[in-house]
């Protein structure tokens, strides 16, 4: 498989472009960190290990709870661009929740734990920094979805 066409689409997705193309080479590498499914496909289910996170580069997914008597409620939809399951990474903790595909292709990269630790100090730097900038931006939202759910409540209570 070529890497041209796939670093141009890479770079498409936000949590890239900060990349050089030396760098992008040394991610997309000779291990294999492309994933897919189809509609209904698992990227992970619950309970499994939390050893990587991923890149959703195409597609879109949901993300799954299981709730008493198996009724689900998806929690979160993901588009094309998004990265998830980086607080299981992060944690060494097992999967909380189902990653399921809900479009008809979905296609991730996954990037282990060991395959970042790995990574020359500049680009595992640029990652990391990366991978900071968007957990402080997805806690950031959650802050603004709680703070409406708290108005909702309080409005319902009124």
């Amino acid at each position: 498989m070529e890497t041209d066409p796939i670093r141009k689409f890479i770079l498409k997705i936000p949590f890239f472009k900060t990349f050089t193309d030396h760098e992008l080479n040394k991610l997309i590498g000779k291990q294999k960190v492309f994933k897919d499914c189809a509609r209904g496909g698992y990227i992970f289910k619950e309970g499994d290990p939390g050893t990587s996170l991923f890149v959703l580069l195409m597609g879109q997914l949901d993300l799954v709870k299981k709730g008493k008597g198996g009724k689900e409620s998806i929690i979160l939809q993901l588009k094309t661009g998004a990265l998830f399951g980086e607080v299981a990474m992060l944690t060494g903790n097992k999967r909380n929740l189902d990653a399921r595909a809900s479009s008809a292709k979905v296609v991730v990269m996954e990037f282990s734990r060991q395959f970042i630790d790995k990574m020359i100090p500049s680009v595992q730097q640029k990652f990391e920094k990366q991978l900071l900038f968007i957990i402080a931006t997805n806690l950031d939202k959650m802050n603004d979805r709680y703070a409406k759910l708290e108005e909702s409540i309080e409005a319902k209570k009124k």
